[in-house]
């Protein structure tokens, strides 16, 4: 997990920020602001980063293409008779073998998406003072030594046809004590438009490692990412962020409109992919240093987490009924586009012979 320097710099700069790591070096207010999925006296998991756009990108466009291809056959083999054809072989054959061969590596490239291992979330045992993240299938899992870790606020510029935005990243980086080379770089949110924003999730950090359960801020409960019922909030929030409130509207104004309506119309059913595909897909193991209590039920706790308001109890169940309106009406937008995306190539050949 590298972010393009291989030494971190000993002093902040235009690249982030270095955060404190010495209990004198505080004095941002504690707060988990949605980084936090669980919290307990053993461990904290952090909020998963679901890759839903690219793995559900990939699986809905696998099966699309994949199925253009197989009907553009299938409506040769059908109506046009070609298997009776004389040019059949060996002329045609290989023809319509490539369209199948096509059709087949874009139905492989789909199935890869669901069955390749799904990272869990990044974890922080209290009582072994590390974190813990997979990186991959060739790095296995990375354990940071919480004592010796930098904290770090790290700066995420992204570029797209509606502008440029800068956001901010909390990430705890393991150094050479030598030379500040980087053995291993960990996020631990999702970037935060908020310069302050890793600075206070640190200090929650910091206060759960060391301080008073009785004194820390209740964290923000999340959507459970394992149930299917709260997709809609995810996909709030993974889509929309600020520009949907905490009771799940659309904040007033034509761009949040707009924005929500055209995302949300192109983007439904691959990021509903994506959760699904982060449900079933497979995890690795835990390391075994944790493995006895990640896979026990989490036990009571002395941290408290804020009670649900009446709106996110509704949502998470998937009872929240403007919301699920919302998402019916953009999901029935979505489905004619992916079908478009279908009907286009695969549709017409049917009807070719009509033609004739």
């Amino acid at each position: 997990m590298s972010f393009g320097m291989r030494h971190l710099p000993d002093r902040s700069g235009g690249w982030g920020q270095l955060l404190g790591i010495r209990r004198d070096d505080g004095g941002a207010e504690p707060a988990s602001l949605n980084a936090i999925q669980s919290i307990n006296d053993s461990f904290m998991t952090f909020s998963p980063a679901v890759e839903a756009s690219g793995r559900g990108f990939t699986f809905i466009l696998g099966l699309v293409i994949g199925c253009a291809g197989v009907s553009m056959v299938l409506s040769r083999v059908v109506i046009g008779g070609i298997l009776s054809r004389a040019d059949f072989w060996p002329y045609l054959v290989g023809v319509y073998g490539v369209i199948l061969l096509f059709a087949g590596a874009f139905f492989a490239w789909s199935i890869s998406s669901a069955t390749r291992l799904s990272a869990p979330p990044v974890v922080l045992s209290r009582r072994l003072r590390k974190f813990f993240c997979w990186v991959d299938r060739k790095n296995g899992w990375v354990s940071i030594d919480y004592d010796a870790a930098q904290p770090i606020s790290m700066v995420s510029r992204s570029y797209s046809l509606a502008g440029a935005a800068t956001g901010y990243v909390l990430a705890v980086v393991d150094i050479e004590a030598s030379d500040r080379r980087i053995r291993s770089y960990v996020p631990l949110a999702q970037p935060y438009r908020d310069d302050r924003a890793p600075g206070m999730i640190w200090e929650f950090i910091r206060h759960y490692m060391d301080g008073d359960p009785e004194t820390l801020p209740p964290a923000d409960p999340l959507p459970p990412a394992d149930d299917a019922r709260a997709d809609h909030v995810l996909l709030d929030r993974q889509l929309f962020g600020g520009l949907v409130d905490a009771h799940h509207r659309v904040k007033p104004g034509a761009f949040p409109m707009t924005y929500v309506c055209v995302v949300g119309a192109l983007m439904y059913w691959f990021e509903r992919a994506g959760l699904w595909i982060w449900r079933i897909a497979p995890r690795p193991e835990w390391p075994p240093e944790i493995r006895a209590e990640m896979s026990m039920p989490a036990p009571a706790s002395s941290f408290r987490t804020r009670p649900l308001t009446e709106a996110e109890r509704l949502a998470y169940a998937g009872k929240l009924g403007y919301l699920n309106r919302r998402w019916f009406v953009l999901g029935a937008i979505c489905t004619v586009i992916v079908f478009m995306m279908f009907a286009v190539p695969g549709i017409p050949p049917w009807f070719s012979e009509l033609n004739r």
